[in-house]
């Protein structure tokens, strides 16, 4: 083996044995599955949080505007610590990047939590909401209903 082919396979040993300990201190991959979207137009304005006091406060410690191109939307967030997650979610109907709201202050675009949680007067609480991200990742599946 020359030099050039050991260094080349120190490389790639090296690069494999870095991803696996990125895997072993809890990476992990988080796919939400969105249904029942309707209109299918617009923005799904998608917050995740990783604490109650985040949940509370609405400090998400992650965001991001989904196209709605039909009923079914696929988000997926990667390279996630392990741990506890809760989602919030609007359709963004108008495409204004604002949740429109009645007179009343209650919403007028659709809006969905994760565990399909419901909220008496707001939102749910966050143990309602809240599920777990394991290193092997997570597909969870939200409906708007």
């Amino acid at each position: 083996m020359n030099m050039m082919t050991h260094a080349l396979l120190a490389t790639v040993l090296t690069t494999a044995m870095a991803s696996q300990a990125t895997a072993a201190e809890g990476a992990a991959t988080l796919t939400l599955e969105i249904g029942s979207v309707a209109p299918t137009d617009g923005f799904l304005m998608v917050g995740l949080y990783n604490s109650e006091a985040g949940w509370n406060d609405g400090t998400a410690i992650a965001g991001t505007r989904a196209v709605v191109d039909g009923n079914q939307v696929t988000v997926v967030f990667a390279d996630l610590p392990t741990g506890t997650y809760g989602v919030k979610m609007y359709h963004d109907v108008d495409a204004d990047g604002e949740m429109d709201t009645n007179l009343m202050g209650i919403p007028s675009e659709p809006f969905a939590f994760s565990n399909n949680a419901r909220g008496r007067f707001g939102p749910p609480e966050w143990t309602a909401a809240a599920f777990e991200l394991s290193v092997d990742g997570s597909v969870h599946t939200i409906s708007f209903e």
